[in-house]
């Protein structure tokens, strides 16, 4: 049985997926409540209920994370451009913000030591954090070896998991809730773990993780199921058959070491864990996923 909590989180994702997609533009309270299908007087209470954020922090920090992320995998572009495609109306907004949100200046970042680095590796159980020169060591690793593919546009179903580092018991679960789903709704579905939030940027207690599988595109949301769409893109994708270690390892070296050197920037897409094989198959000591980002050609700035 949906439990009115449910109902209210799955019209609060479509908010944010919409905000996640769109925040370089402006956002007006009236059409973020349509979309919620919550009346305006009401949403900015339900949206921090939800999520723990008011909206405008919300909004705020995925500017911001996107700024993070352009400046991390264009070590050279100028912070002005950097801001205004972040959704910052100038620099000096966005220099404030940033030094409010980090504690230090942008310009004072040198875009490759992870940011909040003790919060997340305290979440992440001790997982080591390589140096530069280690990951530039590991580019002739053939475990490592990146290729380029392109998907075209598809509809998923996905249970949003709030807090998702703390809480790995309802990462399964969501699993298991939407495999089963989906044997009845999208039998031979891709099976996706996603995220539009960055680990060494946000703080765990607000990392999202969403359990996901393609879907024919006629698929409605229903009780706890979320549906969405995500547009065609060219991903940037590793190979990895290992633990939990070996999975943290390919994502540092796919962000920190091979995207900046790539001529390639993120895309404003979630990255995503593409299940080879599933949990049912092999269980949560051993992963077979390809770790991809989407990606589209640098701009000089």
């Amino acid at each position: 049985m949906t439990t009115r909590q449910e109902t209210y989180s799955a019209h609060i994702n479509r908010v944010t997926t919409y905000i996640s997609a769109h925040f370089t533009e402006a956002l007006h309270l009236d059409d973020l409540a349509r979309i919620a299908g919550f009346s305006p007087y009401h949403f900015h209470r339900i949206f921090k209920n939800i999520t723990g954020e008011s909206l405008n922090d919300f909004v705020v920090r995925r500017r911001l994370e996107r700024g993070v992320a352009l400046m991390r995998a264009n070590r050279s572009a100028q912070l002005t451009h950097i801001a205004i495609e972040s959704g910052f109306s100038e620099l000096s907004v966005f220099s404030r913000l940033f030094k409010q949100h980090y504690g230090f200046a942008p310009s004072q970042w040198d875009r490759r030591t992870p940011l909040q680095l003790s919060k997340i590796r305290q979440a992440q159980n001790g997982l080591p954090l390589y140096t530069a020169d280690a990951l530039e060591q590991m580019k002739d690793n053939l475990e490592l070896a990146v290729q380029l593919r392109d998907l075209p546009a598809q509809t998923i179903a996905y249970i949003r998991i709030a807090n998702a580092y703390t809480q790995p018991q309802q990462i399964m679960q969501a699993f298991l809730d939407l495999t089963n789903w989906a044997k009845v709704h999208a039998p031979g579905g891709t099976l996706i773990g996603m995220s539009e939030d960055d680990p060494e940027v946000t703080p765990p207690e607000q990392y999202r993780y969403d359990v996901c599988v393609t879907v024919p595109a006629s698929t409605k949301p229903e009780a706890y199921i979320s549906v969405r769409k995500l547009p065609a893109c060219r991903i940037a994708a590793i190979h990895c058959v290992g633990d939990i270690a070996l999975v943290d390892r390919t994502w540092q070296f796919l962000y920190r070491h091979w995207l900046p050197c790539s001529g390639y920037l993120p895309d404003n897409i979630p990255a995503m864990e593409i299940y080879v094989r599933t949990p049912d198959e092999i269980g949560w000591e051993t992963f077979d996923i390809d770790c991809a980002v989407a990606i589209v050609p640098e701009l000089t700035f």
